[in-house]
């Protein structure tokens, strides 16, 4: 299955020609995410980045799932684009979802060096993103892998390192996201500069809603059919039986 870029997106709002999905207050609350954002320019210990690295098996999903992107907050002087790549039973080509993650308001931004870009663009003309803006890449097929990738500064350079949620796809070989599972959710937090930056992981926050079950371990399919497992409760129920009927050793 492949999924057009032209029906990727539904919603109400145009940004860089794709659409964000409406966002009704009761469907997705962000500020139950406040706790995987981090501060500025605070350096988190490498061993609890190391910890939280993504588990590359999160990534390919086991049931169909409409696969949702909320955006929740970015912490970046760069101009940053997150995008995805599908492969398998549903396959995407490269796709940017967030064409300029710009949030112009404390509420969506750790970052306090800009609140009137001097380039504008779509975001910018609707008042930057606001934290629960979302994007939908519809129902993708179970047996697909989502590969996410952050663009550092992408929206103003055509030329832009990309860092991917797999590490060895990255030029420094390091890790440029830490991820967490939440309620239904696997967040991702980003690190946007060359050989871990700062190291504040708070560069671009989104939560993906890839399915409760898609975070599960997958259910063992060595499961008995029901006529097997009627057989063996027979068997078992017989042998009971014989055992109750022996009789009693005599006693001289």
């Amino acid at each position: 299955m492949s999924i057009s870029t032209s029906k990727l997106l539904t919603g109400a709002t145009s940004i860089a020609g794709f659409l964000l999905a409406a966002n009704p207050a009761l469907a997705f609350d962000p500020s139950a995410f406040q706790s995987f954002i981090h501060k500025e320019r605070q350096a988190i210990d490498p061993e609890k980045v190391n910890i939280f690295q993504l588990d590359p098996a999160k990534l390919t999903l086991n049931y169909d799932h409409e696969v949702k992107v909320h955006f929740l907050s970015e912490g970046a002087s760069f101009r940053n684009q997150l995008g995805v790549t599908v492969t398998g039973t549903t396959t995407m080509d490269d796709t940017v979802l967030f064409d300029d993650i710009t949030c112009l308001t404390d509420s969506c931004s750790t970052f306090k060096g800009y609140k009137n870009p001097e380039i504008g663009s779509s975001t910018i003309d609707k008042g930057g993103l606001t934290a629960g803006d979302s994007v939908s890449l519809g129902t993708v097929k179970a047996g697909s892998t989502l590969d996410f990738w952050l663009n550092a500064n992408g929206f103003l350079k055509s030329n832009s390192t990309r860092w991917s949620t797999d590490t060895a796809k990255n030029k420094d070989g390091l890790q440029h996201v830490m991820a967490y599972e939440y309620e239904d959710y696997l967040v991702l937090a980003w690190e946007d500069l060359v050989r871990g930056g700062d190291k504040d992981y708070n560069d671009v926050v989104v939560a993906i809603d890839i399915g409760k079950a898609n975070l599960q371990p997958p259910v063992s399919q060595d499961v008995p059919e029901p006529s097997t497992t009627a057989a063996l409760l027979g068997a078992t129920a017989f042998g009971l039986s014989r055992l109750r009927r022996r009789p009693e050793p005599e006693v001289n």
